[in-house]
């Protein structure tokens, strides 16, 4: 698998389990804090290669897109 796949998948697999965890109010609320913590703990998942190091910048940065998208439940 490449690169962005594997990425693609880890984003959107940590999104979706803190939506069905936290639900979306809480989610958009806090997204800044699950931010932070996604783009620490995924390198440490990856470390060791630079394609692992690859892999994790990239899922940040989709799932920053991701959470950055969730409308707010106010419809803001």
């Amino acid at each position: 698998m490449g690169i962005l796949t594997v990425a693609g998948f880890t984003a959107v697999g940590y999104y979706i389990i803190l939506h069905k965890i936290l639900g979306r109010k809480y989610l958009v609320k806090t997204q800044t804090i699950w931010d932070l913590i996604f783009t620490i703990a995924v390198p440490i998942l990856f470390i060791g290669t630079f394609s692992g190091l690859a892999t994790a910048v990239i899922a940040g940065v989709i799932f920053s897109v991701l959470t950055a998208i969730t409308p707010r439940p106010d419809g803001k």
